[in-house]
């Protein structure tokens, strides 16, 4: 890619970018899945014709699935979600028939480090946290929940279990939600941040969180203690 022309981003290093005349042509890569995009067609078409030389690859037309992530497209704009990914956690775990809850987590939880018995399965409360983690990239609804149990993975407990599976219960309310992109005419960048100042129980740490708009399209969100 660099022989190419490309620049390899310093912030995700599977991210290539090149500008050429006034447009612009990306590639991400992940392992041996990518995605080409921009509005340079004439090198989109001499990028395939380069990497079609040098590897075995096929070409699955207008990107629709992508890691467990699925993308519509429609006059109002790119919309992208993990329906299909949520509904496979909750098939994993026997909750399809669970019921649904109308919040990720507890209003004032007080969710803690040391409260409760000791989860015994702490591998299965990795990989279930470990894939919530994944599944908040399209989901900032569940950001805040999800950081607060990811605090307890060395030793969970069964409260903790019980925040994670509050957080599925939630989720199965809203299955199809996610984000969408649309194409405006202004590009301001917005941001927006706040904290709970020694909201912790046990430590009173504080716990920030933020999120920011480029043209009116939320880009980037965190929460963390």
């Amino acid at each position: 890619m660099k022989k190419g022309g490309y620049t390899q981003s310093r912030a995700d290093h599977t991210l290539f970018i090149r500008k050429r005349n006034g447009k612009l042509t990306t590639l991400i890569v992940y392992v041996d899945d990518m995605v080409i995009t921009g509005d340079d067609k004439e090198e989109i078409k001499r990028l395939k014709e380069v990497l079609a030389a040098e590897f075995e690859i096929k070409d699955l037309g207008q990107l629709r699935y992508f890691l467990g992530i699925e993308v519509a497209r429609s006059k109002e704009g790119i919309y992208i979600c993990q329906r299909k990914y949520i509904l496979d956690l909750l098939q994993e775990t026997d909750m399809l028939g669970c019921r649904p809850a109308d919040t990720p987590i507890e209003p004032n939880h007080g969710v803690q480090e040391s409260v409760g018995e000791d989860y015994l399965d702490k591998e299965r409360y990795q990989k279930l946290v470990g894939k919530l983690i994944f599944l908040s990239l399209t989901r900032p609804n569940i950001a805040y929940a999800v950081h607060v149990v990811s605090q307890f993975m060395h030793n969970p407990k069964i409260p903790h279990m019980k925040a994670v599976e509050r957080i599925l219960r939630y989720l199965k309310s809203c299955l199809g939600k996610g984000i969408l992109f649309r194409k405006n005419d202004r590009i301001e960048v917005e941001g927006y941040t706040d904290a709970d100042w020694a909201g912790s129980v046990g430590d009173r740490k504080s716990t920030s969180g933020y999120c920011t708009f480029v043209g009116g399209n939320l880009v980037t969100w965190r929460s963390k203690k």
